[in-house]
């Protein structure tokens, strides 16, 4: 209370409301090697769907691990899931087709979202291509994580309408029809003009076609309207708004044919090295097919049959993935018009080339619309669409690995970085605005879509125990990640004695889960003889630790991603069967049992141990899991890998106290920096009692007390800065033994005199 130097009245409040909550005890902890996803980070699953969408499918190489979690997943839905990998991993990116830039292929390895901004982004501390790579070598894109599933990518990008106002083009030009040359005076056609454009001559009815050019003053063109046959004298010329995303059939040369059943398509006064591109999709008397090969100029063969026969037809096209975008074609953003500037929007396809990610050949993965290569740009509502960092928030595929790094794309070469006449274009990245030593407003030159495959991915060699022990690593501090339950899948002795010694004993919160080697149980023909594997392999680990759990097994189940059955180890299920139980009773019920200790998905046990062979088990400290007939498999023990007498061999046991200690800790911080008193010790006593009365009412435990006063908190604790809670517990016990007696008991004598006799 603040000092007062006349009558008056302060009120102040002290909280004494604090309780003890319940602290989780069912997020599982997983390491293995997959297909996908970031290494070495943690990572929520919450499903098995999610588990595919972000580790992928598995396969021959890692169907033991990415069982383990979606069998517990099964139980539960809190997975925290750390893939492991090597250096041999490598994740594939977008090289340009060309031969000479495809040498020059440069592996890499990202790990994780920091390290990809801090190695690969050079906003971010990193380099251009994370030092090691180039537009020219890699391309502009990488695939987001490392493995062979990214050489399934393709992006294909389709580029701005070139822009077309009257008067634009300088100079002026006459055509001599009879050998198609457009002569300009004045004229910048280098600068001004690509092969592939329309151009507009005044007094003429129809569009001219662009087939080469000489010079700045020097052009062939050929007429598509055949009205147009005449000569014309020099006059004002316009260029025409040109889109690689779809061309009409009017400003198409010539007509084709097709001949049914067939996928070659001849055209008649063509020009298809010119207007036509591989992977368009050219559209005859209402069939859409894909371009697969140009032959030449006036033969295209496509990748699906026609079913009907047509001639001298009109024919248009279109880009590939155009389907895929509800928006018409990327022109020029409000961003870069208003500084000026033109032809910088883009439409990003993302495909399943090989149909490894979705079972379907060329299935769009995703598409982002009208992104813009302009450095800031901004759409209307503000938000950032600039191609790099759209990616980079918003796609599950792919990183930006690099811009060009001169300022013209051909796109007609696939992607080959080139000049082109005497004007400097924008380079992606570039920012929008007049000041700058460009001498043309425009960054695109090229004429048609730019379309890339990726390669280079690599799943590499398998984990080595050092690898997969960096993994469970991620779980070392309790402070950062929070896990209760951690699966061992079949990782061997090595990486389980690890995850006991230096994460569950070294936490106290959590227990370690783990399985015999698939050789000891599977394939055995004797059932002795994998009963003393399994007892040989518990010695091999060695662990004496209330902190881990053994189980004696593998079971068979069908894997439903690759239509197979396969062995899988059990520790996943014995982990979710503690996290079922912590939804169904409590951390302190036993997991094991026909109650709760029903196992899912078992088609049967390679190793089905019986009465002896679970005594053998039992006494060393491994949990049989046991099929009896009519009755489900079921996890027939409770005990953990404690070899001495205590309450603590018990699964249910450790769990009790695991949620005490983290949750009454939990609470505890709130005392830290207070003063060691009669007034916190009370506060600490009538918060954690309400608490254990609880955990007593639901049967976890039988009685308690909690001292917290002068008596351990004497002088020299007050001293040292020390703060003193005892917490004595009685913990209930499961059954594990169960004795009948049936007694014969003659007439005449009353239950009461022998009751207690026998």
């Amino acid at each position: 209370m603040a000092f007062q130097v006349s009558p008056g009245v302060n009120t102040s409040e002290i909280d004494l409301t604090n309780v003890v909550v319940a602290a989780g005890t069912s997020t599982g902890g997983l390491v293995g090697r997959f297909r996908w996803g970031p290494i070495e980070e943690v990572t929520l699953v919450t499903d098995e769907d999610t588990l595919v969408d972000l580790f992928q499918k598995p396969n021959d190489d890692n169907f033991e691990q990415f069982f383990t979690g979606a069998n517990f997943l099964s139980y539960s839905n809190a997975l925290n899931l750390v893939r492991a990998a090597n250096t041999t991993v490598g994740n594939a990116a977008a090289p340009h087709n060309s031969a000479a830039n495809t040498a020059g292929y440069t592996s890499m390895q990202v790990r994780d979202s920091e390290h990809y901004f801090t190695t690969f982004d050079p906003e971010q501390g990193g380099a251009i291509g994370g030092g090691v790579s180039n537009f020219a070598n890699n391309g502009p894109f990488l695939a987001k994580w490392a493995g062979e599933l990214g050489n399934s990518l393709k992006v294909s990008i389709c580029p701005g309408d070139r822009a077309a106002s009257d008067g634009n083009l300088t100079g002026t030009g006459a055509w001599t029809a009879g050998t198609s040359v457009f002569a300009g005076t004045s004229t910048l056609f280098l600068d001004e003009l690509r092969v592939g454009d329309l151009i507009k001559i005044a007094g003429e009815t129809g569009n001219h076609l662009v087939t080469s050019i000489t010079n700045a003053t020097t052009a062939a063109v050929v007429a598509l309207d055949s009205s147009d046959s005449s000569d014309v004298s020099a006059t004002t010329f316009t260029r025409l708004k040109r889109s690689v995303f779809s061309t009409p059939s009017s400003n198409l040369k010539g007509t084709v044919a097709v001949t049914a059943d067939s996928t070659t398509v001849t055209g008649t006064g063509t020009l298809f090295d010119i207007q036509m591109q591989v992977g368009d999709t050219i559209t005859v008397n209402g069939e859409s097919k894909r371009v697969s090969t140009i032959t030449s100029n006036t033969v295209i063969v496509t990748s699906e049959k026609f079913l009907a026969a047509a001639s001298s037809q009109a024919y248009s096209r279109e880009w590939e993935y155009r389907g895929a975008f509800n928006e018409g074609p990327p022109t020029t953003s409000s961003f870069a018009d208003n500084r000026d500037m033109a032809n910088d929007e883009i439409h990003v396809a993302l495909v399943d080339e090989d149909g490894e990610w979705t079972g379907t050949k060329g299935e769009v993965l995703e598409a982002h619309a009208n992104l813009s290569v302009a450095s800031g740009a901004r759409d209307d509502q503000g938000e950032d669409v600039f191609y790099k960092n759209y990616i980079n928030k918003f796609s599950s595929y792919i990183w930006w690995l690099d811009h060009p790094t001169i300022n013209s794309i051909d796109h007609a070469g696939n992607g080959t970085l080139v000049t082109s006449g005497t004007a400097t274009f924008r380079a992606w990245g570039a920012t929008a605005n007049a000041s700058g030593t460009q001498t043309t407003d425009e960054f695109f030159n090229g004429s048609k879509q730019l379309t890339l495959s990726f390669q280079g991915g690599d799943d590499g060699t398998a984990p080595s125990a050092a690898d997969v022990i960096r993994g469970y690593d991620e779980f070392k501090s309790a402070e950062d990640v929070d896990v209760s339950l951690i699966m061992t899948a079949n990782h061997g002795s090595t990486v389980v004695r690890h995850v006991i010694n230096n994460i569950a004993e070294s936490r106290k919160d959590c227990v370690a889960f783990f399985s015999p080697e698939k050789a000891d149980v599977v394939g055995v023909t004797s059932s002795s003889t994998a009963t003393d594997n399994v007892i040989d392999y518990r010695d091999t680990v060695n662990q004496n630790s209330s902190y881990a759990v053994m189980d004696s097994g593998y079971k068979h189940m069908f894997d439903k991603h690759n239509d197979k059955f396969r062995f899988v180890p059990l520790n996943g299920d014995i982990a979710g069967l503690c996290a079922r139980t912590d939804s169904e009773r409590d951390p302190f019920f036993s997991p094991g049992g026909f109650t709760r200790g029903q196992i899912k998905g078992v088609v049967r046990l390679p190793y089905n141990p019986k009465k002896a062979e679970r005594d053998k088990l039992y006494q060393s400290q491994v949990n049989p899991v046991v099929s009896f007939p009519g009755e489900g498999t079921v996890l027939f023990g409770d005990k953990t890998q404690l070899t001495k007498p205590s309450a603590f061999d018990r699964i249910n046991v450790r769990r009790l106290f695991i949620l005490l200690e983290k949750a009454i800790a939990n609470a505890a911080r709130f005392q830290l920096f207070e003063f060691n008193d009669e007034f916190t010790r009370s506060q600490f006593v009538s918060m954690v009692e309400p608490f254990l009365r609880d955990i007593q009412g639901r049967g976890g435990i039988q009685d308690f007390r909690v001292v917290c006063d002068a008596s351990n908190n004497t002088s020299q604790v007050v001293d040292s800065n020390q703060f003193r809670g005892d917490i004595f517990i009685k913990p209930s016990r499961s059954i594990n033994f169960i004795q009948l007696n049936f007694v014969a008991v003659r007439s005449g004598v009353e239950f009461s005199e022998v009751v207690g006799a026998v």
